[in-house]
């Protein structure tokens, strides 16, 4: 142990006193809440008796959602980040799912062990997992069903486990009734009655045939509507699906019964402001539960009334890479539920309700040609769409819908459940599938009736006001769609005729009865306000592709090289994080094969390399325009939103509508833009496609047309920027639709895209024949075993809690006494005995010959990983590796640095992670005993003198100090870093060494590069670091700064300054002795600038705040 000489109060006898004996200058030392890794913690919880003074009336709350009034509201106390919940009641929830909340759950961090977790050695009778014989049949059988279908070398290891149990009896295995199980596993109420039923009550699967109404027009033979049957559809009951679901177990404890509002009041706003994140904490959920609580109730029934919030989800896929088998499925997630657990498949919290059919192929033979038009055909298709909807919607579904249904909770209180559509998500055509309007048409938009010539005006005045004022609605919609449907069907009319266009085509509805607004119209339900924005598909692979395009087309009319150079910059990104930036394919222009998240990396590493591949002032414009829509990405990705979040995104949200038409207006203007190669060669395709389709597939003239139509005869048209598109439009729903049911990632389509994996991987188990009802039997199979295992599973214990870990590991030992790096051990030890002052308390011995390097060795680590909570109360991870490019670190800006005001960050490049056995042989020791201390060999980047901010729309630039300052190389304490950085070169400015070896090996400097870009981009929590201050789970920021450090250009909302800290205490350090001389040289400055080994952070700290707190660097 060490132990230094402490002298302090003057205590006889200090001298022969050990550290741990001493009581030090200051007690209780612990570095201030605002430089301290606070844990993750969730929403303060409700406890079950209170008193009536935790309840304050509701005047006492602003909020700038709409909610109604209540006379009182109940307030939970507000936890360490400022967030309280509070309910519109004067009681607590009778449940409060926040109590079962633990770390691991707010944990993004895999933990310790990557086990599966293991069903309990002793178990009781066989009968639990009927209709598995016994408990070995039943680790085969979920091993086999649940674990997936490509068997992995871990999923060998896990069968040889079972295999290998004590438990395991063979005989009994042998003896299993496999196939007689398997079929009684998968048994739906479509089966044949005589076979052995499902005891348990499940939401197994129906059967029902649709029939659809098809007009013929007054040209055909014979004209008039006919009945054809068009399919069976596969189905659950959503009645049932709700039952099951309440009735689980194993998601009662995290199911939300009552709403409540998270509101945030963190001591550096006055405010108190509204937190948007989950469905259940939003508007929307808090009125629909508000509208049933004051409606009168069921007659001699005085159950508590509950709101089931559903969420749909459908899209078509494709469940093969060949061939044309195709699903259309539709999930239902429940709104009650974490959004946090919803979006992961593992938690298997996705119900598929529905496998919705379309027009099979015989349907060309049931119309024969007889005056079927496409238009008509088309309207067959919605038609058989809302048909399967009626059918889901049945009225059963009504009666719950309207009277609720009583269900005995997992936790012996029974409740009243009524189901509340909330939100419909999926990609554009299937929007206006659904809302039963016109693709692409005259009124293009799903949710309102602004025309297309003035989708442009999206960020506009007036274009806000038109989107409340021209909303869609089911008035005037009924009358005209029912107009429409007696010239169609009674008067013989075409789909597409001049009498059915001139009723329908003005505001682009279709003459089809939509069965949303048929079935729960009449109850309140509106399907456009369901019909959410979709990031996915609306800006990732819409806007954002449509401008990156463009773009590329702007630079083949610049110069046909510069193709290649974006490439080549593209390729020399680095990675970061396990996923979070991938490798770049070799040619990124050519975008073949990309998913949404490749679009998403191309917007995020965007800046750096367009930067001087235009000419100006082109080359500016394009830079601040690629940086607002970076900016607006990140913040319509939140997952956790704030009244001043959104004000920021409303206002970026204007200045992305106003740059793109400004950029269209200056920067397209100025060039004559073609098609793309790929454009031309995708447009030769289909034109040939289409001329097979016409002329005849198997004729040689139809082979020969296609031919023809594949010439490249004027190959390449003009192209240019188009902003009369929906989903330009839709950009400005996302401030109003976040605001109304919470954040975007809830309601996204992703989650519905990472779904399609479940049908995709049991379509292999299908024999590909009638493979849709093979799909419902693996389904229940899958669910049913989990439900026999939720019985006996209980989670394993993961462990996020420290900062950062270093290995324990002594295989890589360096030996120091080498006299090459003296200098080295030098600043090691002065590093080591201000870290040892600083624990201790003392600083009477400043000699670092007092610190021994045990055996004169320190021992290498290949990787550091360091835990941080994100900004929306998450605890995440980076893993630090010197070898790679994920080997740069961001670490909190000291306050005595003032000459880079602007920058709260500084960077460094880890070149080397170690640990030594530290020995103190200082004053006042009584033994000898190595202590461990970890530490990390730094290379700090220098920032740059312009200060980058929102207002400029620039990113941090920082370069390398000079190998040969004196303060380049230094030594961090893990405890002080926030966590890993993305740093891209600026390719524009070069390579310091090009083509030569650099000045030192160890620092690995050929490889430099004149100046690095700092992407805040990177993702959700890194852009949270820069609107400093906004980030919930930031506590370091949660101190009195001035409006310009938290909002950018425009925003007039005012924070107060105010120099008092998060803990109360004040900086008393004197600013008139931190002020240079002008003689002061950049060195000196740069030394104070990054901590450097003469003073060490944790000091620092101290000697600003004054805090007579234990120094607890693990917490």
């Amino acid at each position: 142990m060490i132990t230094p000489d402490l002298n302090v109060g003057g205590n006889d006898g200090g001298d022969t006193l050990s550290l741990a004996e001493r009581r030090p200058r200051r007690q209780n030392r612990q570095l201030p809440k605002r430089f301290r890794d606070i844990l993750p913690l969730p929403p303060p919880t409700a406890p079950l008796g209170v008193s009536p003074a935790a309840s304050v009336s509701h005047e006492e709350v602003s909020s700038r959602s709409p909610i109604l009034s209540l006379p009182s509201v109940f307030r939970t106390p507000s936890n360490i980040f400022g967030l309280v919940r509070q309910y519109f009641t004067s009681t607590p929830p009778t449940h409060d799912p926040e109590e079962y909340v633990t770390l691991t759950d707010l944990s993004f961090i895999l933990g310790n062990s990557h086990e599966e977790p293991d069903l309990p050695t002793t178990s009781g009778s066989d009968a639990q997992y009927h209709p598995y014989p016994n408990r070995s049949s039943f680790q085969l059988g979920e091993w086999y069903w649940n674990q997936g279908v490509q068997k992995s070398q871990s999923d060998y290891m896990k069968l040889l486990k079972i295999l290998g149990d004590t438990s395991v009896d063979t005989t009994d295995v042998s003896s299993t009734r496999w196939k007689k199980i398997n079929s009684h596993l998968g048994i739906n109420e479509y089966n044949d009655k005589d076979g052995e039923e499902w005891e348990d009550e499940d939401a197994g699967w129906k059967r029902t045939p649709v029939s659809i109404q098809v007009p013929f027009s007054r040209t055909s033979e014979a004209p008039g509507a006919r009945l054809y049957q068009a399919a069976d559809l596969y189905h659950h009951s959503l009645v049932a699906v709700i039952w099951e679901k309440l009735a689980n177990e194993r998601d009662n404890k995290l199911f939300h019964y009552e709403p409540y509002q998270l509101r945030w009041s963190p001591p550096h706003l006055d405010t108190e402001v509204a937190i948007y994140g989950d469905l259940y904490t939003s508007p929307a959920f808090h009125d629909a539960h508000m509208e049933l609580q004051n409606s009168p109730g069921e007659a001699n029934c005085d159950l508590p009334r509950v709101v089931a919030g559903i969420m749909f989800w459908s899209d078509a896929t494709q469940l093969t890479s060949f061939g044309n088998a195709k699903l259309w499925p539709t999930y239902m997630y429940f709104g009650n539920e974490s959004k946090y657990r919803r979006c992961k498949p593992s938690c298997n919290l996705s119900n598929h309700v529905a496998y919705f059919e379309m027009l099979p192929d015989s349907f060309k033979d049931f119309t024969g040609g007889r005056g079927m038009t496409s238009e008509c055909a088309t309207h067959c298709h919605r038609e058989l769409f809302h048909e399967q909807w009626n059918i889901l919607l049945d009225d059963k579904f009504l009666e719950v819908y309207e009277h609720g249904i009583v269900i005995l909770c997992c936790d012996g209180i029974a409740r009243r459940f009524y189901p509340r559509i909330f939100t419909y998500s999926a990609d554009y055509p299937e929007k206006v599938l659904i809302a039963t309007v016109r693709n692409l048409g005259g009124c293009p938009c799903p949710r309102c009736l602004i025309p297309k010539d003035r989708l442009q005006n999206m960020g506009r005045p007036q274009d806000r006001t038109q989107r409340e004022s021209l909303a869609r609605s089911n008035d005037k919609r009924r009358t005209m769609v029912s107009t429409a449907q007696s010239l169609i069907y009674e008067k013989n009319y075409t789909v597409g005729s001049a009498p059915v266009e001139q009723i329908l085509k003005s505001q682009s509805w279709v003459p089809t009865s939509n069965a949303f607004l048929d079935r729960l119209g009449p109850l309140g339900f509106n399907i456009f306000h369901a019909l959410v924005v979709d990031l996915l598909h609306e800006f990732e692979i819409g806007v954002w592709k449509m401008l990156f395009v463009h773009l590329l087309r702007i630079l083949v009319a610049q110069d046909k090289t510069l193709i290649h150079e974006l490439d080549r910059r593209y390729r020399q990104v680095p990675t970061f994080g396990p996923a979070t930036i991938r490798k770049f394919s070799s040619n990124s222009s050519g975008m073949k094969r990309m998913a949404a998240r490749n679009f998403e990396d191309l917007l995020q590493c965007s800046i750096p390399v367009f930067d001087g591949l235009l000419p100006e002032p082109h080359n500016s414009f394009v830079l601040h325009l690629l940086f607002t829509m970076a900016h607006w990405h990140g913040l319509a990705k939140l997952q956790m939103h704030s009244d001043w979040t959104l004000d920021i995104m409303d206002q970026v949200t204007s200045a992305v509508g106003q740059q793109l038409r400004d950029f269209k207006a200056t920067v397209c203007s100025a060039y004559v833009t073609h098609e793309l190669h790929q454009e031309v060669e995708a447009r030769t395709r289909r034109s040939a496609k289409q001329a097979v389709a016409q002329i005849g597939k198997h004729s040689s003239s139809g082979y020969r047309a296609a031919e023809s139509h594949s010439s490249p005869k004027n190959a390449q048209r003009t192209k240019t920027f188009n902003l009369q598109t929906y989903k330009f439009h839709a950009l400005g729903d996302y401030v109003s639709t976040i605001r109304r049911y919470g954040t975007s990632d809830s309601y996204s389509s992703e989650p519905g895209e990472l779904e399609h994996r479940s049908p995709k991987s049991r379509y292999r188990r299908t024999d590909r024949k009638s493979f849709v009802k093979q799909l419902t039997q693996i389904e229940r199979r899958q669910a049913r075993i989990h439900c026999i295992g939720d019985k006996m599973i209980t989670e394993l214990a993961k462990s996020p809690h420290a900062h950062h870990h270093i290995g324990a590991t002594q295989k890589f030992p360096v030996h120091i006494g080498d006299p090459a790096i003296k200098n080295f051990v030098v600043k090691l030890k002065s590093h080591l005995l201000k870290r040892i002052h600083a624990l201790s308390g003392s600083e009477d011995n400043d000699d670092i010959n007092t610190v021994i390097l045990k055996d004169d060795r320190m021992y290498r680590h290949n990787v550091a990983v360091f835990n941080y909570t994100t900004y929306d109360v998450r605890r995440a991870q980076d893993v630090i590796n010197p070898r790679t490019s994920h080997c740069n670190v961001m670490v909190l800006r000291s306050a005595y640095d003032v000459v880079h005001e602007g920058h709260n960050f500084i960077y460094g490049k880890v070149l080397g992670i170690y640990h030594a056995n530290v020995i103190y042989t200082g004053s006042g020791m009584v033994n000898y005993t190595p202590v461990r201390m970890e530490f990390l060999w730094v290379r700090w980047y220098e920032p740059m003198v312009q200060a980058s901010s929102w207002e400029t729309s620039t990113l941090d630039r920082v370069r390398f100090l000079p190998i040969n300052d004196q303060y380049s190389f230094d030594f961090l304490d893990p405890s002080d870093v926030l966590r890993g950085c993305h740093l891209i070169p600026s390719f524009e400015k070069g390579k310091r060494h090009a083509g030569g070896p650099g000045v030192s090996g160890c620092a690995g400097d050929k490889d430099d590069w004149r100046e690095y870009f700092v992407n805040r981009f990177v993702d959700r929590d890194m852009l949270m670091r820069f609107h400093f201050g906004l980030g919930v789970g930031h506590v370091y920021s949660h101190y009195r700064s001035t409006p310009a450090d938290l909002l950018p250009e425009g925003n007039t909302q005012c924070i107060p300054e105010d120099d008092a800290d998060v803990d109360g205490d004040t900086d008393d350090y004197d600013s008139e002795s931190q002020e240079d001389d002008d003689g002061t040289s950049r060195v000196e400055v740069v030394g104070e600038r990054f901590g450097d080994s003469n003073e060490s952070l944790s000091e620092q700290f101290d000697e600003m705040y004054g805090s007579d707190i234990d120094l607890d660097y693990e917490n």
